[in-house]
């Protein structure tokens, strides 16, 4: 969802409406990054501001340049700046600075009557007896209400490494790492017994969440783990972040549906159902004040007036779970490791609180795909509230948050805080366009005989044949005839042994293997093989097609294709149709034909499908040259189709059927029956994955500049040599379309060989880079991109269901479609996902 954002008045800049929000003399000092650095004698960047308008402005600040990582900050580079009017206070603060052995600095500040407002005015010619404001600063050991605690755990803390800073609220709260042990503990600024409490009850319901216990007997410490490689805001992008959302989900139900009778837990502490920081977000923004109260009235009218109160999170975020991404959390090996934590305002709540918080949270992070995984794995255990009402708590949710920006003190708060409102009134104007899972159509009919999962699939991932064991690679449709099989003996070398062709028989199991290189309906193949001693079966797709190598001791490497008799005539034809590639891309030379066979000379280079280094940018090279040829390719073929006439008739090189949306979507239906056959453990994910990629087909226009395309292009028809053109394999499947159809093909083949673990996270994020930079030059617009990157994801899934090696990783690919369904498994044991498609997805769909 996006929308659009109103700029405020030019004269109200963002620190002019801070200083007069504070309504105290002097406040500019605090909240100008630049004058603060001043006040402070050294360079400093603000992390958080409080600001309570005629009492205090507090700011939190770190040096300059500090980077958190992964062993947070030195506590020399964490401090506060607070200014306060109250005399009290400031004696407080200075006189336990004073018996505590901290140091504290007050600073005198001037600020000119004449440039301050007219009640700034009035309170500095009141305060110049001496009564305030006061200009204070610390160290976080001299924090005002967190400083004792502090204090206490730098002094009994025994190792000779200082704790390191993870976080650091004033007032609030500090996370505090314990380099010596790795513990973390969380210092507060009140009694943590009620979060014990909380933290107690969460694992008495096997909920995942970390151990924490009082430090040293301090009430105001609490003790835990360091656990996990991140959170799910900052690993949006790793393949396990969408099965992790959804196993959240199946988590949050449970809490949600938990029996809380006669438990004395505490309640949530989410505050009133109407967020009381709307007075000050319109104090703030007096320009906005209209909307914030327009705002306010219509949650008053939609949001529930009571319901049942559950056990809540209540601050539920990606950024609120842990994940874990080791090695070992691949499909196979037990659930996938996550740990719920701050459970600070956990308690009993409304349900929808939770919910709002999620989406929210998504909506502005912007990875709706994390709203719908959550979604669909709550939908699973439970049920989720209409639309309307989800709407109206995420909007309840917005609002409450729409400070934090401001309160994080980030460079462009005015915009983000304005953004909040404005996405907050269009959720709430329509709740339709919530990222909400899909429904579940395979509950609606009757119960199948076996769950999905425990269907076995029909083609085995190994044989036995005359006591060799054979590994089956490939599998296809069947074609009237039983599935072709493609097989290759297992070595103890580890090397590949000869390929060999079999049928399986859908219907009985049985399996015929043929004898190697031979094939009844490719009499061609024991041909070759005889007459060229050495020859090696490269491929075969028995009754179709099959390539042999041969020649590599007597010279040029040559390749063969024998195809049933009659069929390589259609071979040369779909080569003829494809001669724009050439020129741009080396494509192989037919060096001769008969009734069955095309024999091609060797294209030298490496496959890119193998990779190649990043460091020393070949990867990227490589990529960009095959990009630009490509482009040259669609350049060159719009050219002559267009000379021959704007249909696409004439001279046009290529069949005038244009491949577009709707034939795309036709391929797909016809995959989805495929695939559905032989692996009935996936069909429902992949039914939804179909689903989701012919919604975006839908929303793709006619073709109106058609091109020559590739059709199946993908790494492994790509070959790079330094100095020469890319070269380019198999184009008898080149067609006139819709070139986004290519690099989307390309597009969806980065997200699957990464999540395949063939490509590392950098290199396939260098192909998409390349990829959309391609695609941008060829005037292909993202959503178009997005739509057909969707159906080839889709497609590839129905594809690999084939191939039982990479079976069970293909269902996980279509989960990323549709993320929320990431298992055909119950409760917390989803597949693992990939990272999904980015599809554009606006309010204004």
């Amino acid at each position: 969802m996006t929308a659009t954002v109103q700029s405020v008045h030019p004269h109200d800049t963002p620190l002019g409406l801070l200083v007069d929000h504070s309504r105290l003399p002097g406040a500019e000092q605090v909240l100008d990054p630049a004058r603060l650095s001043a006040l402070l004698g050294r360079e400093v960047t603000p992390d958080r501001v409080r600001i309570k308008p005629s009492a205090s402005v507090l700011v939190a600040h770190r040096a300059a340049g500090s980077a958190e990582g992964t062993t947070g900050r030195p506590l020399e580079d964490v401090g506060w700046v607070q200014l306060i009017a109250s005399a009290d206070k400031r004696h407080n603060l200075l006189s336990r600075a004073a018996r505590h052995g901290v140091e504290l600095l007050e600073h005198p500040f001037e600020h000119p009557i004449e440039q301050a407002s007219a009640q700034a005015s009035a309170q500095a010619a009141e305060s110049a007896d001496g009564d305030g404001p006061f200009l204070l600063s610390g160290g976080i050991d001299s924090d005002p209400r967190l400083g004792g605690e502090i204090e206490r755990v730098l002094r009994r803390h025994k190792s000779g490494t200082a704790p390191r800073v993870l976080s650091y609220n004033p007032g609030r709260h500090a996370v505090l790492l314990l380099p010596g042990t790795g513990e973390v503990l969380r210092v507060a600024s009140r009694p943590l017994d009620g979060l014990l409490q909380v933290v107690g009850h969460w694992r008495e319901l096997g909920l995942p969440t970390l151990e924490q216990h009082r430090w040293r007997g301090r009430s105001a410490v609490l003790v835990g783990e360091r656990w996990g490689h991140g959170d799910l805001a900052a690993l949006a992008p790793h393949p396990l972040s969408m099965p992790a959302a959804t196993r959240l989900g199946g988590i949050i139900a449970r809490l949600h549906a938990a029996d809380v009778t006669g438990r004395p837990l505490p309640a949530a502490r989410i505050g009133s159902p109407i967020s009381g920081t709307s007075a000050d977000l319109a104090d703030l923004l007096p320009h906005r004040a209209q909307q914030i109260e327009h705002l306010v009235t219509r949650l008053r009218t939609v949001l529930p007036a009571d319901g049942p109160q559950v056990l809540i999170h209540g601050d539920l975020s990606p950024d609120q779970v842990l994940l874990s991404v080791d090695e070992t959390a691949v499909p196979g090996h037990g659930r996938l490791p996550l740990r719920v934590v701050d459970l600070d305002r956990s308690g009993l709540g409304p349900a929808g609180a939770d919910l709002g918080s999620w989406l929210a949270s998504c909506l502005l992070a912007g990875v709706e795909e994390q709203a719908t995984a959550f979604l669909g794995g709550y939908a699973r255990h439970r049920t989720l509230p209409a639309a309307e009402e989800l709407a109206a708590w995420t909007a309840r949710a917005l609002l409450a948050a729409a400070l934090d920006p401001m309160r994080r003190y980030g460079s462009d708060w005015l915009p983000a805080v304005e953004a909040r409102l404005t996405l907050a009134e269009a959720v709430l104007e329509r709740p339709e366009r919530l990222p909400l899972p899909a429904p579940d159509r395979a509950a609606d009919g009757p119960a199948p005989a076996l769950r999905e999962a425990e269907q076995a699939p029909l083609v085995p991932a190994r044989i036995e044949h005359d006591g060799t064991v054979l590994t089956v690679r490939r599998a296809w449709a069947d074609d009237g005839r039983g599935l072709p099989l493609e097989l290759v003996e297992e070595r103890a070398d580890r090397e590949d042994g000869p390929l060999r062709g079999a049928r399986l028989e859908a219907t009985t199991g049985r399996i015929t293997v043929y004898e190697a290189g031979s094939d009844p309906r490719l009499p061609g193949l024991a041909r070759v093989l005889a007459a060229r001693p050495g020859a090696v079966i490269v491929s075969h797709r028995p009754g179709k097609r099959a390539v042999v190598r041969h020649g590599e001791e007597r010279g040029a490497v040559r390749y063969v294709k024998i195809v049933r008799p009659g069929r390589a005539a259609r071979l040369l034809e779909a080569i003829a149709r494809a001669e724009d590639f050439a020129g741009p891309f080396r494509t192989a030379r037919v060096l001769a034909a008969d009734d069955d066979t095309v024999t091609f000379a060797e294209l030298p280079g490496h496959l890119v499908h193998e990779g190649l280094p990043l460091a020393d940018g070949s990867w990227r090279r490589a990529w960009r040259e095959t990009l630009e040829a490509w482009s040259a390719a669609v350049r060159s073929s719009r050219g002559r189709l267009e000379t021959a006439g704007a249909d696409g008739h004439g001279t046009a090189p290529i069949r005038e059927t244009v491949h577009g949306p709707e034939a795309e979507a036709a391929v797909l239906t016809t995959w989805r029956e495929r695939a559905d056959a032989v692996d009935p453990a996936g069909a429902r994910a992949r039914g939804r994955a179909v689903a989701a990629a012919h919604r975006e087909l839908a929303r793709v226009d006619g073709v109106e500049r058609p091109s020559l395309i590739h059709r199946d292009l993908h790494d492994k028809q790509i070959l790079w040599r330094p100095g020469e053109p890319p070269a380019l394999l198999d184009v008898d499947t080149a067609a006139l379309g819709d070139p986004a159809l290519d690099v989307g093909n390309l597009r969806a083949h980065a997200l699957w060989r990464e999540l395949q673990g063939l490509w590392s996270p950098d290199q396939a994020e260098v192909v998409r880079e390349e990829i959309d930079r391609a695609a941008l030059h060829s005037g292909i617009g993202p959503e178009t991109l997005a739509a057909y990157e969707s159906g080839t994801i889709a497609r590839l899934a129905c594809v690999y269901a084939f191939r039982p090696r990479w079976r069970d990783l293909a269902r996980t690919l279509a989960a990323t479609l549709d993320p929320h369904h990431s298992s055909a498994v119950a409760d917390e044991s989803p597949s693992l996902s990939g990272p999904a498609a980015h599809l554009e997805r606006t309010m204004s769909r």
